[in-house]
């Protein structure tokens, strides 16, 4: 008896209302339930609606709403601009809507106060005991496209075209390339659930179902077994698979061939999620069907925002779980600061603040709130090799400040030279490598103006090899600010790559001209009986070195009408063009 009794009072969600209605009352609300939503309800369930969510109260500047699940309870974030003093997270106490009055004997919609708060309460914990062991991050995944945080120059009404693909209820193909931690595999799980939502209520455009994988794991075997699936479920059910992949730029040339015709064929959409450039990493011909999207990094606020949905989470844990009664409050200048060492990546912005949170379960209640010395020292003390910044060896990284830094030192500017360089080193690049670039430098672009940079950058390639990092650091560091403050010149570098070109193309047979005879060597009687050697004029035994002499091929000088592109060297070590930028800045 008293097992039914209970059966009869569980809660269960109204599939019309998402209300929580006791399980003996279900039937009898759905007979109301239809009529009355169609009767009031303004808002319909379009995509638009979807995406934009619940109309919120109108909230004031210093506060941010933030909606956890479903249920009743509302989060108040407080981030205050500016304020040590704010917290991130209202007070406990106040995070929780009081309960309509309800009368004695009465009840709402089949609740009765009591019973409603402490089912209600049972629920919750129940749900974070169900999570309690995942990671912050996957604790945080948003639920519904509106509470995805980022990304809006694609998701935007105005002008995001990923936008109007959902608002018509398709998924084309497409890549999602950005960083880690911004949300690539988020977007492509709420891209699938709100296109199938709309097209389902609607009862227009296809229904979709997602498969995950990882090339790091697939093999050739498993996604012909995908696409087999894929094709029986579109027969059957007539719904559509997306494939989602990520990591795809690990997949070789043979296995992005075979996903070529499912993808062209529609047997699947495909939607990689990459952190290296596409035009590097993908064959062009699956380039070419599908649609790219660059994603980006987060915000300063958008990842405070996140982060103040991570508090709000740990606070409820804190309460329910775990029986921690001091909540976790940071300011809004900790929040920054956390952001700051993220370098834009939120899981690892939430990582650091579950981190915080786990080193301050034992503090007390009278205890001042944390600073951010308080922060750092946590830490510090809790990671060995402190701020990591995003930075692929290999990746598009590597080429890009790489590239940063040689034209920050073409340019003199020696801060950036320095910064850039700092940058490599910290992201773990090579050395050797950014020491091998030095001295590239000082030849093409300080050249012939300082000939003393060259055995200088050769001797920071040295001291890297000989005691290498981090003792050789401070010699890089000298070499690279060096090659910053130098004169520079072009002219040899000009001349070397005017006559590379010529050669190539065998200009006036510059590439295949005999060598003159008078400049010959004549090692041997033989090669002095041949002519070899003969009428050569040694220079040291006339005036100032000078003689009448030529030095150029014969056959070469007689093809070249203008004596002037053999000149390779003219003297000039820059250009004659003037920035009009900045003769801006010197009205200014």
């Amino acid at each position: 008896m008293n097992n039914k009794k209970t059966s009869l009072e569980q809660l269960i969600s109204c599939p019309i209302c998402s209300r929580r209605i006791f399980f003996s009352q279900i039937n009898s609300h759905l007979d109301t339930c239809g009529k009355e939503k169609s009767k009031f309800s303004s808002r319909p369930q379009t995509v638009s609606n979807l995406l934009a969510g619940p109309k919120k109260r109108k909230q004031s500047s210093a506060e941010k709403v933030i909606d956890l699940d479903n249920d009743d309870l509302e989060v108040e974030a407080v981030i205050k601009n500016g304020d040590e003093d704010t917290t991130a997270v209202a007070n406990e106490n106040k995070r929780i809507k009081k309960a309509p009055h309800i009368e004695s004997g009465k009840s709402v919609e089949g609740f009765s106060s009591n019973k409603s708060q402490q089912s209600h309460n049972d629920f919750e914990v129940r749900w974070l005991q169900k999570i309690s062991h995942l990671p912050l991050s996957e604790k945080l995944r948003p639920k519904e496209l509106r509470d995805y945080v980022g990304q809006q120059h694609i998701l935007s009404r105005d002008n995001g075209t990923l936008f109007k693909y959902i608002k018509q209820g398709t998924i084309p193909s497409m890549i999602l390339w950005g960083p880690p931690g911004v949300g690539k595999t988020s977007l492509a799980r709420l891209l699938t659930k709100t296109a199938t939502t709309s097209n389902s209520e609607s009862n227009v455009g296809s229904k979709y179902y997602m498969i995950e994988t990882s090339a790091t794991k697939a093999n050739t075997q498993e996604l012909r077994g995908i696409f087999e699936k894929s094709k029986k479920e579109f027969q059957l059910t007539k719904r559509r698979t997306v494939l989602f992949i990520d990591e795809i730029h690990r997949f070789n040339k043979v296995q992005q061939d075979l996903l070529l015709p499912h993808v062209e064929n529609g047997d699947i959409i495909l939607i990689g999620a990459t952190t290296e450039n596409p035009s590097f990493q993908l064959n062009n011909a699956l380039i070419s069907r599908c649609l790219i999207f660059v994603l980006e990094k987060l915000n300063v606020n958008e990842l405070c925002i996140v982060l103040s949905r991570g508090i709000a989470l740990l606070n409820k844990c804190r309460k329910q779980i775990w029986n921690i009664e001091k909540p976790l409050k940071l300011s809004r200048k900790i929040l920054e600061y956390i952001v700051d060492l993220s370098v834009g990546d939120t899981r690892r912005a939430l990582n650091m603040l579950e981190m915080i949170e786990v080193s301050t379960r034992e503090r007390k209640i009278d205890e001042k709130e944390l600073s951010i010395n308080d922060i750092r020292d946590i830490i510090k003390n809790n990671s060995s090799n402190g701020l990591n910044t995003y930075y692929d060896p290999k990746g598009d990284n590597h080429y890009d400040t790489i590239s940063a830094f040689h034209k920050a030192i073409r340019g003199g500017d020696e801060n950036a030279s320095l910064y850039y360089l700092a940058r490599m080193l910290q992201g773990g690049e090579d050395p050797l490598y950014v020491a091998r670039r030095m001295i590239r430098i000082a030849s093409e672009d300080v050249g012939l103006r300082d000939n003393s940079l060259l055995p200088l950058a050769v001797a920071a390639h040295d001291a890297v090899m000989k005691v290498g990092l981090p003792e050789a650091d401070l010699a890089m560091a000298q070499c690279c600010v060096a090659l910053a403050r130098a004169p520079k010149s072009v002219e040899l570098y000009r001349a070397w790559k005017k006559l590379r070109a010529m050669m190539g193309e065998n200009m006036y047979s510059l590439a295949s001209s005999e060598i003159p005879m008078h400049i010959r060597n004549a090692p041997t009687r033989l090669m002095e009986e041949l002519g070899y050697h003969k009428g050569y004029k040694y220079n040291p035994d006339y005036v100032d070195g000078k003689v009448k002499q030529d030095y150029f091929p014969k056959e070469i000088l007689e093809k070249c009408p203008n004596k002037n592109d053999l000149k390779f060297l003219d003297g000039r070590h820059l250009g004659d063009k003037e920035d009009p930028d900045l003769k801006e800045t010197y009205k200014s």
